[in-house]
């Protein structure tokens, strides 16, 4: 843990602030993760196939979209320290030349959805869940064209200092995709039943609403105004393209080592059915969903550490970061028992099939355990973004998820190299084993960091 020794009361002020941050950002993710939670259920209500496919769907989209994620992802702590040292014209600029990237990137989204598309039906999968599958991720590759503007939209706004901005955006997609999935999953008013298809199609739509109100914001707000955001006079810009690469592209990669991780394994456990491969779902869906909490305090963790840094506060940039890492584990502690006391009836909120139920029960038991290691993890990494220290994450996770994790997770699932193979329960045990030794990596990177950055403060 990094060390400091604070007045009495520094770490109720900096939790105050940082929670006055996070709350805004956690509930943001919560509502867009609550889009595929909103999927999940309606699609499990309708049919196990229903909830396979859409399972199956989800899993390829989020592989697609997980590195540009993590690219623009650079943009907040570009922002967050433009912000906090007052410079608006480069503000303007950085902003700018994101929207610039999110073109390109918007494309290779759609291109590896559509790889996604031709490569499913090899899947040892039967067919009528690989249909729906297509199906649901054909609307999704407008969804992914446009998903690198809404990050670029909310990455600024939350590093401006306007939070809450994106969380309205953000709750209000919520809230139009729940009546959206019911019409068009089940067929109501007039529209035609597209079982799990509707999903992407509603996932489209509010994409589609949430960059225009997005935009019209950035383009009206009174706030904003001095910013004139998007008031392209300026030329664009490489270098400031280079330097959002630059950040962006090891968070990417670190997010997809770490995702990818995750979200393989309903593929390579497709083979064993659609009762193993929802239980999986189910599970693994509530623990994510617990996940935005921990998210949501490293979103703020990085950019109260990229505005202090703006202001040249080394030391309390390390505040920042000890006071992050405590509150995400203690609040990660509390998740973890909720979720063993209630796992049985977390399950039954998502499917009516018993067998289902049983399964995912069991497996909300390691995600309880993992639950901890996974929020100090993502608390680490939100830190060293806030430092632009970010080539390290992706070799951490690679060395944690994939030179380790990997191998285990796979024999003790599928092989017999340890025994009889466990089945999708062996995955789970190889994920609490990857995320103990990555949580390791990440905290110590964190700790020199940050120690660094105070000792460097001090000479200058």
């Amino acid at each position: 843990m990094l060390s400091f020794t604070p007045a009495n009361n520094t770490f109720t002020a900096t939790s105050a602030r940082m929670f006055k941050l996070a709350l805004p950002i956690t509930i943001g993710q919560l509502a867009i993760f609550g889009m595929s939670v909103t999927d999940i259920i309606i699609a499990g209500r309708l049919s196990t196939n229903d909830l396979a496919a859409v399972t199956l769907g989800s899993t390829v989209f989020n592989l697609s979209i997980m590195l540009v994620i993590g690219i623009i992802l650079g943009n907040g702590p570009i922002i967050g320290q433009l912000f906090s040292a007052g410079k608006t014209r480069a503000l303007k600029e950085q902003f700018q030349n994101c929207l610039w990237l999110s073109l390109p990137l918007g494309l290779l989204c759609s291109l590896f959805i559509g790889t996604g598309i031709v490569l499913l039906p090899q899947l040892d999968s039967p067919a009528e869940i690989t249909n729906i599958a297509i199906r649901y991720l054909f609307p999704m590759l407008g969804s992914a064209f446009l998903l690198p503007y809404i990050m670029t939209f909310r990455t600024t706004f939350e590093s401006m200092g306007q939070a809450r901005t994106a969380m309205v955006f953000n709750l209000a997609g919520f809230a139009i995709n729940i009546p959206l999935d019911y019409i068009l999953v089940m067929g109501d008013w007039g529209m035609p039943a597209l079982g799990g298809a509707g999903c992407g199609w509603a996932t489209f739509i509010v994409s589609l609403l949430i960059v225009g109100g997005e935009a019209l914001y950035a383009r009206s707000a009174r706030t904003l105004r001095a910013y004139q955001l998007l008031n392209f006079k300026q030329a664009f810009d490489g270098e400031r393209i280079k330097e959002t690469l630059r950040l962006g592209l090891p968070i990417g990669g670190a997010i997809l080592a770490e995702g990818g991780f995750f979200l393989l394994i309903p593929l390579l456990i497709a083979h064993l059915g659609a009762v193993t491969v929802s239980g999986h779902s189910v599970a693994i869906s509530f623990d994510w969903m617990m996940f935005m909490i921990p998210m949501g305090i490293s979103q703020a963790i990085s950019i109260l550490i990229a505005h202090e840094l703006g202001r040249h506060q080394a030391y309390q940039a390390q505040v920042m970061c000890t006071t992050g890492l405590i509150l995400t584990a203690a609040i990660a502690l509390c998740q973890g028992a909720f979720v063993l006391l209630f796992r049985e009836q977390i399950a039954a909120l998502f499917t009516p099939d018993t067998a289902v139920q049983k399964l995912a029960a069991s497996l909300l038991v390691y995600a309880a355990i993992f639950r901890v290691f996974d929020a100090i993890n993502i608390g680490g990494n939100g830190a060293l973004r806030g430092y632009k220290d970010t080539r390290i994450t992706l070799i951490l996770a690679f060395v944690g998820y994939w030179l380790i994790g990997f191998p285990l997770s796979y024999s003790l699932a599928l092989s017999d190299l340890w025994g009889a193979p466990l089945g999708v329960e062996g995955f789970w045990i190889g994920m609490v084993i990857a995320l103990i030794i990555t949580a390791s990596l990440t905290t110590t990177r964190l700790y020199f960091t940050a120690r660094n950055a105070v000792l460097k403060s001090r000479q200058a």
